[in-house]
């Protein structure tokens, strides 16, 4: 499957995995989101982001 380029990727290219949550501390995907993105569709990209986006707010939290 090819990529799809039309999502942008969230990496800010600052990949620290919080040990505890399994989530990169610089754009907040899990290490399933980032190594499956190039096979991810539009769709999970998408719900990626958005997911992406409240586990950096819930990280910033503590």
């Amino acid at each position: 499957m090819a990529a799809n380029p039309d999502i942008e990727s969230p990496c800010k290219l600052i990949c620290t995995l919080d040990i505890q949550s399994g989530v990169c501390t610089g754009c907040g995907r899990t290490r399933q989101d980032i190594g499956m993105w190039t096979r991810y569709s539009k769709a999970q990209r998408a719900f990626a982001n958005i997911e992406a986006k409240k586990r950096l707010k819930g990280l910033a939290n503590g």
